[in-house]
C-alpha cells in the first residue's frame, strides 16, 4: 500500500469519526446501574497500552518499552459501555502514561473535562483534577467483588 493509499483512509476514518467515537455522559446522581451509581460525575476510563512496531534502527531506543519490546503507546478512553471516547496512537513506547496523559489534555482538539467530572485511571497515572486512581499500596481482589457479593 502506497502513503497515499494509507493517507486516503486515514482521512475517511477521522471523517467518520463522530460515528465511530462516543460521546462522554457522565453518570448520573440518580443511577440505578449497580456498578456505577458510586461514581457521579464519572465519564468512563482511560488506559495506555502498547502495540508492537517495527521502526528503523536509529529509532529503536525511542520505542523500546520498560520490558524490551519496540512498540508505540495508545491512550484509550472509553465510556461505561466500552465505546471509545478518545484514542491518541503514536508516543514511543518509553514514553510514560503521565506524559502521554498531559499531551491530550492540553491539545486543541484534545480530551476535555469539564470541572465536576472526571475518568477513573488505573495506578500508573496520579489522581488530579478530573482523573480518578485507587489508592497506593492497596491491594484490590476482584473476588471481593465477584457477583454483587461485597458492593462497594
Amino acid at each position: 500500500m502506497s502513503l497515499q493509499h494509507f493517507h486516503h483512509v486515514l482521512t475517511a476514518v477521522l471523517r467518520l469519526g463522530f460515528l465511530l467515537l462516543a460521546k462522554p455522559v457522565p453518570v448520573s446522581a440518580d443511577s440505578s446501574c449497580a456498578r456505577w451509581k458510586w461514581f457521579e460525575g464519572c465519564f468512563g476510563a482511560l488506559d495506555g497500552t502498547y502495540i508492537d512496531v517495527r521502526v528503523p534502527v536509529e529509532d529503536r531506543a525511542r520505542y523500546r518499552t520498560r520490558k524490551g519490546f519496540v512498540s508505540v503507546n495508545v491512550l484509550g478512553v472509553c465510556d461505561r459501555k466500552m465505546r471509545f471516547i478518545y484514542v491518541l496512537a503514536g508516543w514511543e513506547g518509553s514514553a510514560a502514561d503521565a506524559r502521554v496523559l498531559r499531551d491530550i489534555i492540553s491539545r486543541p482538539n484534545g480530551l476535555k473535562i469539564p470541572r465536576g467530572n472526571y475518568y477513573l485511571v488505573d495506578s500508573g497515572y496520579s489522581n488530579g483534577e478530573g482523573f480518578l486512581s485507587p489508592y497506593r499500596g492497596v491491594r484490590y481482589h476482584l473476588k471481593e467483588w465477584d457477583s454483587g457479593r461485597n458492593s462497594p
